[in-house]
């Protein structure tokens, strides 16, 4: 249209309209081709019968366009000449990015277009137009060389996505065979760890049952050996566990405010007597003052350093201290065990990696507890350091900042009395729910030694029966997974549904660590122990629940 005003009255008008009208038709063709082509059917689909379209009409535009320089041609336009040879070329040059994969269709229209114009310099114009077509040829040429290479860049650009589309199908397929695979795994280990550990409850609790039954002094012995591989059970199997939720991120911090005192008066109790069995000097010295951080966590990390500085000190002691370091508080584990040599101070923290157990003894655990440490410590923002020296021992130290920044003395921590386990039971009626036959027995057995009276359900359905005929029951202990449709959360829900029983003391011992089901344990609030359960931890958990 631009170039039928330009040209208006340079000469006859009816060739211009004939033009235009040649060439509006042109276009109306390839856009009624373009519409038909992205409405097409699968049965349609051939790509060289559409291509065999597109290079038709390539054609005829470049022929109108190779035209318009012989039909245009005046020799005092010379203005107008040069806008209809730029759009020319123009045009010639811009489709190499738009037509360069489908090379028929380009050199059907930038040949002919391009051609005819030079065609028309040469026998219509003077010296001067005549070397303006020669350096036409050379640009044409220049052209066509461009748009082969265009063509190549482009497919290549095409087989490399077609590529990428095809490597990220494969790496979708093979990510989800691995997350098939990873599912699977972390199905039965969740079930082979559940399994696991009813028997290894079981035994745990008969095994503390059995004490008060041995005389003799080898019946003693073989006892003392048992509760040892029991205690190496539990410890790897807690070690599994912690290290399990550790890494599936079903620990979540609950900061609050945590009197240092007592933090050592808890860890004190728990590790006297274990130092006192192993004829090692066990001291605390603590400093007033708080810290702001997870209490659980803090003292699951603590409790774990301490343990490894229990197994690997032979003889002398074991110290807990809490020193002043500016806006901070460093909280230190001492010992006088075998140490660690610099080399391997920076490996202490790996998982499977021990100092002095090559030959891999269960009573030495898996070597997972420094790595949980330090999982924790990195979950809580902590410092955790280490220091030692072979043959004269180790510390560990974990940083805290402080919140209150008064008294800055050490002082000595006294020894708490230690109390009989379970002495404040004596006398309260109990219901334990377990399908598990062996388990159920062993807890019976426990429980009865702490002084309980003790009715078991291995249904749920007998449960209820009995808590329908009488609900004098203190206390209700359930495990977690059951053979009916209900889980233990659910029975206690049912249970508290029942009149004068809506508050009544009930917790979960559960062989299940899976991430899930652990949370939703913790989100009822109930009061739950994994199975292994330790006897005497199993009596003081009771306690604070019927207190």
């Amino acid at each position: 249209m631009i170039l039928a005003y330009v040209f208006w009255g340079k000469l006859e008008s009816w060739k211009i309209v004939l033009w235009s009208i040649a060439s509006i038709l042109v276009y109306v063709s390839r856009i009624q081709l373009t519409l038909q082509y992205r409405k097409r059917s699968e049965a349609d689909n051939d790509p060289w019968k559409w291509g065999r379209y597109f290079s038709v009409t390539s054609f005829f535009s470049g022929l109108l366009w190779g035209y318009a320089a012989w039909l245009f041609y005046q020799p005092d336009a010379q203005t107008e000449l040069v806008l209809l040879y730029v759009l020319i070329i123009g045009t010639a040059a811009g489709a190499v990015m738009i037509s360069a994969y489908w090379m028929p269709g380009y050199l059907l229209y930038a040949v002919p277009s391009v051609t005819l114009m030079i065609l028309s310099l040469f026998f219509n114009g003077d010296s001067n137009e005549s070397l303006l077509a020669v350096m036409l040829c050379l640009l044409l040429l220049m052209l066509v060389s461009v748009a082969f290479k265009s063509r190549e860049q482009g497919y290549a650009g095409i087989r490399l996505r077609f590529e990428n589309l095809d490597l990220i199908s494969r790496l979708n397929t093979e990510k989800e065979r691995a997350e098939d695979a990873n599912r699977a795994k972390t199905q039965f280990l969740a079930s082979a760890n559940h399994d696991l550990r009813q028997p290894v409850h079981a035994l745990s609790l008969l095994s503390y049952s059995i004490k008060s039954e041995l005389q003799s002094d080898k019946g003693k012995e073989l006892h003392g050996q048992l509760n040892q591989t029991v205690t190496n059970l539990n410890s790897l199997l807690e070690s599994l566990l912690d290290l399990s939720q550790l890494e599936a991120g079903a620990l979540k911090v609950v900061n609050d405010h945590i009197d240092l005192a007592q933090i050592a008066a808890q860890l004190q109790s728990e590790f006297l007597s274990l130092c006192a069995e192993r004829k090692l000097d066990f001291r605390v010295r603590v400093i007033p003052g708080f810290v702001r951080t997870d209490h659980t966590l803090l003292i699951r990390l603590l409790r774990n350093l301490l343990s490894n500085a229990v197994r690997y000190t032979p003889e002398g002691g074991v110290l807990l201290a809490f020193r002043r370091r500016g806006n901070s508080v460093a909280i230190e584990i001492w010992d006088t065990g075998i140490g660690i040599d610099s080399a391997d101070q920076s490996n202490v923290f790996r998982e499977f990696f021990q100092v002095g157990n090559a030959a891999r003894t269960s009573d030495k655990g898996l070597g997972l507890g420094l790595s949980i440490c330090q999982k924790i410590a990195d979950l809580l923002s902590l410092q955790l350091s280490v220091a030692s020296q072979p043959g004269r021992g180790t510390v560990f130290r974990v940083v805290l900042p402080v919140t209150d920044q008064e008294a800055t003395e050490l002082n000595a921590l006294p020894a708490q009395p230690l109390t009989v386990p379970g002495a404040d039971l004596k006398g309260q009626r109990v219901l334990v729910v377990d399908d598990d036959l062996i388990g159920l027995g062993a807890m019976s057995q426990v429980l009865t030694s702490f002084g309980m009276e003790t009715t078991l359900a291995q249904t749920c359905d007998r449960a209820m029966e009995l808590l329908t005929v009488e609900n004098s029951f203190d206390v209700i202990i359930s495990d977690y997974r059951l053979s009916e449709e209900i889980n233990g959360l659910q029975l206690i829900e049912q249970i508290r549904e029942l009149p004068g029983l809506q508050s009544i003391p009930a917790m979960i011992v559960t062989g299940d660590t899976a991430p899930a089901v652990l949370a939703e344990i913790q989100k009822s609030g109930l009061t739950y122990m994994n199975k292994p359960v330790d006897a005497l931890r199993f009596a003081a958990t009771l306690s604070d629940l019927s207190a």
